[in-house]
């Protein structure tokens, strides 16, 4: 006897106390702070004991919940833990939830049981259900098909501990004992088997539906005694849960005029996008968890949504913290989703906008490039020359073109799609001119890279930009004024700059031209010149063979400079060019452009159907 009691007062363990050696390997870990410094001695209670030291004792050792405090105190002669609440010991164990203290939120356990699958799902949960005298409440028990183990959820600490002490203690036939394992979890895993599925449907479908209104009632799903009954716990914050619910009632209740998902704490609406519900017209959201407003336009497809309930979500108490007004709020709604009618309990006013009886407006064709008629011939032997001089070494003939008072910019862009990065193709000193205002801030830099006068433009042209030679054939106009004696129109293209290595860059330009006409001639008093690298495509077609040309008011500038003369009558030009395109004779083109008014365009129109009716004469395609 004095052995054993000396064995209990240093933490020992005597052969002969019947008492578990696991409850006593905490004993080890807790000895500093103290009021002795000796360990909790580890014997049975006795009848000299209190029934609330018995509890706290039975509490500390067999559950799960291990919350311990670091300030004990002594109780009839043994140490006590005050953090540790002495729990009712009741016959049936008790059936309430577990609730977190913390935030009273409810405590979930996972249990698997290895080779449920092949046991039989059925026999091992009747199996657990007979060997208790507590009634067992699991929920989404389902097999996982790459473990075959069986896996439940139970939200009560008393199922929890009662089936941890159950571990290899159950016989199930012809298959040995149960291995049990607990451990806690967040929530149960949101998946539905076949079986949970079947009766989830059977269940929304007779218990929630009303046949004579229409009406789904899919609120507070998550405290419905009903499907806990059947094992369920509904987590519509769950997208893999929300998924199995909208198919049920997309296959099965695709009638639905009323929804109510009120109070499922839904915070994600990404999933309703696949919500097919053709005749919805009210939809109440209250007393969930939605913030954002864009959440709204995944169910921009009920097409018939004339009514929505948000009020109790974040989304509406963040716009009043922050001072917004209702009808700025329900402006955003309404740009989610315009055929609403009413939010909440507010009516909505009718929405003004324009040609609403409209379903399609026709709006006039447009070409991808725009030259007048009467600048084609000025602007085809501008831009030839203009970039013959500009090709040649040295520049000096490019004096004659620019204003005494010209100014000159240049911008250099990245370019997405590029045939190597922007860096690969070094501009060299180039890049130290770019005003890119995207890049630049400072207004006095901004100012220092404008060149003005004509001698400081043909300086930098001539010293600074590199020699080029310039693809005539990838030339595209855009004329964009032609008012009080000015031109401003824009070149796009592309060129190679020379003398620069193997690897000779190309670049794509887009070059924006102000000409005014004096006394001396045209002449530019503005500049301005975009480069970026070119694309893939643009070498492409830089390589390529030009096309065979068509009857087009968009064609490249140096068919045009080629295929216009120099004489002054307009309408000479025209009925050459027209000649040349089409491949009638002067006497013929000259009728076909007198009959459309001499609109090339139209003329061009009718000739292409009369050739194609084989209603053109063949005298018509004689040339002297």
């Amino acid at each position: 006897m004095s052995y054993r009691n000396e064995m209990s007062r240093e933490g020992g363990r005597h052969h002969t106390d019947p008492t578990s050696s696991r409850f006593n390997v905490r004993s080890r870990y807790h000895q500093r702070g103290r009021l002795n410094n000796r360990p909790v001695p580890n014997r049975r209670p006795t009848a000299g004991d209190d029934l609330e030291t018995i509890t706290v004792s039975i509490g500390r050792d067999l559950t799960t919940d291990r919350t311990y405090s670091h300030n004990p105190s002594t109780r009839g002669g043994r140490v006590v833990r005050p953090g540790v609440r002495p729990r009712e010991i009741h016959p049936s164990g008790g059936s309430g939830r577990s609730m977190d203290r913390d935030n009273n939120q409810v405590k979930w356990w996972r249990v698997s049981i290895p080779q449920a699958g092949a046991i039989g799902k059925d026999l091992v949960m009747s199996t657990l259900k007979a060997h208790f005298t507590r009634q067992l409440l699991p929920y989404h028990y389902f097999i996982d098909r790459e473990t075959n183990m069986g896996v439940f959820f139970v939200n009560s600490q008393q199922d929890a501990d009662m089936l941890k002490r159950a571990n290899r203690k159950i016989d199930i036939q012809n298959s040995g004992t149960l291995s049990i394992m607990v451990s806690q979890a967040s929530c149960p895993a949101p998946l539905l088997d076949a079986d949970l599925r079947r009766h989830f449907k059977d269940y929304i479908v007779n218990r929630r539906f009303d046949p004579q209104t229409f009406q789904l009632q899919l609120s507070n799903l998550s405290d419905d005694e009903e499907l806990s009954a059947l094992g369920i716990y509904p987590q519509l914050n769950k997208q893999a849960f929300v998924r199995d619910i909208i198919d049920i009632i997309n296959q099965n209740l695709h009638m639905t005029r009323q929804l109510d998902l009120g109070s499922n704490n839904i915070s994600n609406l990404y999933e309703f996008r696949n919500l097919n519900l053709n005749n919805l017209e009210q939809l109440s959201l209250a007393s969930n968890q939605l913030k954002s407003v864009e959440e709204l336009a995944h169910l921009k497809q009920l097409n018939h949504l004339s009514h929505l309930f948000l009020k109790d979500n974040p989304i509406i108490s963040l716009n009043n913290r922050r001072n917004g007004s209702q009808n700025d709020l329900i402006s955003a709604i309404r740009l989610k989703l315009p055929q609403l009618k009413r939010i909440d309990d507010a009516e909505l006013p009718a929405q003004i906008g324009f040609a609403i009886d409209i379903e399609s407006v026709n709006l006039p064709k447009s070409v991808a490039h725009c030259v007048p008629q009467d600048m084609q011939s000025f602007l085809a032997k501008f831009i030839d020359e203009y970039y013959r001089l500009f090709d040649t070494r040295g520049r000096g003939e490019l004096y004659a073109c620019y204003h005494e008072s010209c100014m000159f910019s240049l911008c250099i862009a990245p370019t997405e799609g590029s045939i190597v990065p922007t860096k690969s193709y070094r501009y060299g000193p180039l890049i130290y001119y770019s005003r890119n205002l995207k890049k630049i801030f400072d207004d006095n830099k901004r100012v220092t890279l404008l060149r003005h006068g004509k001698t400081n433009v043909l300086d930098f042209l001539r010293i600074n930009f590199p020699l080029t030679k310039h693809d005539g054939k990838s030339f595209h106009v855009d004329v964009l004024s032609t008012a009080n004696n000015r031109a401003i129109f824009t070149v796009n293209g592309l060129y190679r700059e020379l003398d620069q290595g193997p690897s000779e860059p190309i670049r794509s330009f887009q070059r924006t031209f102000t000409c005014l006409q004096t006394p001396s001639g045209v002449l530019i008093i503005a500049d301005h010149i975009m480069i970026i690298n070119a694309t893939d495509a643009q070498v492409s077609n830089m390589a390529r063979a030009p096309p065979p040309p068509s009857i087009s008011t968009t064609q490249t500038m140096e068919s045009q400079s080629n295929s216009i003369p120099s004489v002054v009558d307009p309408q000479i030009q025209l009925v050459q060019k027209f000649s040349q395109q089409s491949g009638m004779n002067i006497e013929f083109s000259k009728i076909c452009l007198a009959e459309n008014e001499w609109n090339y365009d139209k003329a061009a129109q009718k000739f292409q159907e009369c050739q194609r009716m084989n209603l053109i004469p063949p005298d018509a395609f004689k040339k002297p």
